[in-house]
C-alpha cells in the first residue's frame, strides 16, 4: 500500500540545483571560496589561466551545491553570484 502525504510525512519536490556564476576573468585565484564551501564543490582550474594570468576557481559538481552563498560572501572581488 503506498504511503500518502501527511503533515508528518510531506511529499517534497526536489528543487533544481542553484546557479553558481563566476566572472572567471576577474578571479585572482585566492581560493577563499574553496576553503569556505561546505560541500567542497569548488576547485582551482589549473589547466588554464584567465586573462589576468590566474588559475580561476570553478564549480565541478553543481548537483551537490547547497546554494548557501558562502563562496559569494567571502569573495573579495565579488566574482561569484549564487542564484537559488
Amino acid at each position: 500500500m503506498p504511503t500518502l502525504p501527511s503533515p508528518a510525512n510531506p511529499v517534497r519536490e526536489k528543487s533544481p540545483p542553484p546557479e553558481v556564476i563566476f566572472a572567471e576573468n576577474l578571479c585572482k585565484g585566492c581560493a577563499l571560496c574553496i576553503t569556505v564551501c561546505p560541500t567542497k564543490i569548488l576547485k582551482l582550474d589549473t589547466s588554464r589561466v584567465n586573462s589576468r594570468g590566474y588559475f580561476p576557481a570553478i564549480v565541478y559538481n553543481l548537483a551537490v551545491c547547497s546554494g548557501c552563498g558562502s563562496c559569494a560572501k567571502i569573495c573579495p572581488d565579488s566574482v561569484i553570484t549564487v542564484r537559488r
